[in-house]
């Protein structure tokens, strides 16, 4: 970047607004990866972020100190974000001061970084009710809510029915099912066999054989037009319009705005795609007892991880006593 890529000492002026907003597009470009699935709206969140903070401070970036990004947190605050958005938003911010320092002419304007001391402390992985498990009840109510609109002829609610089932049925991670192409998945007697690209960027495929999976699948494709898709490089999950229409890719943050819809409707609150897997572990949890089975099944490398998804595991499965039983009473000689 040359030094008139961003004329920092020239606050007010037109060209000044331009090449900052220029030097933002160049750094949220350059700090998303290439492979990243949903890169345009990855790439777009990050340029808003930045943005607001010099829409509500007026600045250049060499004016910035710490007590005004302070001011920007704190009114974000006052304007309800949760705490995790915040967070984000502000290291953000950070990254992008940080990527103007590298620059050998802006690093000599920007001697600090003033985001990094006005940073707020990390918020707790898992600790909100907008993170904790669906009950029975409420899983049963989201779903039925989908289905509903489903049968009224709603392509779109067939598409998001099939999707809440996976979710639900898979434990998958939000993007590792939103970002599933033609390809990846591949059918299986009644059921099917999922190709993801889990967290960390390593492939692995995942049984799943419930039937009712792979029906609400082939049902939503068959009725957008789309029945060629599986096998092919295409996404699997697309938007549709009001005559049923295929369009775009499917984004997680549409998903997640129809689920709302669907959640209120079924009058569920907090609901959050995330919320489907942290459910997934609790009944896996449940059904077998295990905690590192229960790991095994959210692929987590670290049994920690899993603690905060299951709270509590309500009957450790007894899978030892009769066997004990029988040895203790000379039913069975040990070999």
């Amino acid at each position: 970047m040359s030094e008139t890529a961003l004329q920092i000492n020239t606050p007010g002026d037109e060209r000044q607004f331009l090449a900052l907003r220029n030097a933002i597009r160049l750094w949220a470009d350059g700090t998303t990866g290439k492979l990243a699935h949903n890169r345009e709206a990855l790439a777009r969140d990050k340029r808003a972020a930045v943005e607001s903070f010099f829409a509500h401070t007026g600045m250049s970036p060499d004016q910035v100190g710490v007590t005004d990004v302070e001011g920007w947190r704190v009114r974000l605050e006052e304007k309800g974000l949760k705490p995790n958005t915040i967070y984000t938003r502000v290291s953000l911010l950070a990254s992008f001061f940080q990527w103007l320092m590298r620059d050998p002419v802006l690093g000599q304007h920007i001697r600090q970084n003033p985001a990094r001391p006005a940073m707020p402390k990390r918020p707790q992985s898992y600790q909100t009710e907008a993170t904790k498990a669906y009950t029975d009840e409420e899983m049963r109510a989201l779903l039925a809510a989908v289905k509903t609109e489903a049968e009224g002829g709603s392509v779109k609610a067939l598409r998001d029915y099939a999707l809440l089932l996976l979710y639900f049925l898979s434990g998958l991670r939000r993007r590792e099912v939103i970002s599933l192409r033609g390809r990846d998945v591949e059918l299986k007697g009644e059921g099917m066999i999922i190709h993801y690209r889990r967290k960390g960027g390593r492939y692995q495929g995942r049984e799943l054989l419930e039937p009712s999976a792979v029906r609400a699948l082939l049902s939503y494709l068959e009725e957008s037009g789309r029945g060629d898709v599986l096998g092919s490089a295409r996404p699997l999950w697309t938007r549709h319009d009001r005559a049923g229409k295929a369009g775009a890719p499917l984004c997680s943050h549409a998903f997640a705005k129809n689920l709302k819809a669907y959640a209120e409707v079924a009058g569920v609150k907090n609901a959050r795609i995330h919320r489907t897997r942290h459910t997934f572990g609790r009944l896996v949890a449940e059904q077998t007892g295990s905690l590192v089975e229960t790991q095994d099944a959210l692929d987590h490398a670290n049994l920690s991880t899993t603690r905060v998804y299951v709270e509590r595991i309500v009957v450790k499965k007894d899978k030892f006593s009769r066997e004990i039983a029988n040895r203790l009473d000379g039913k069975r000689i040990p070999s």
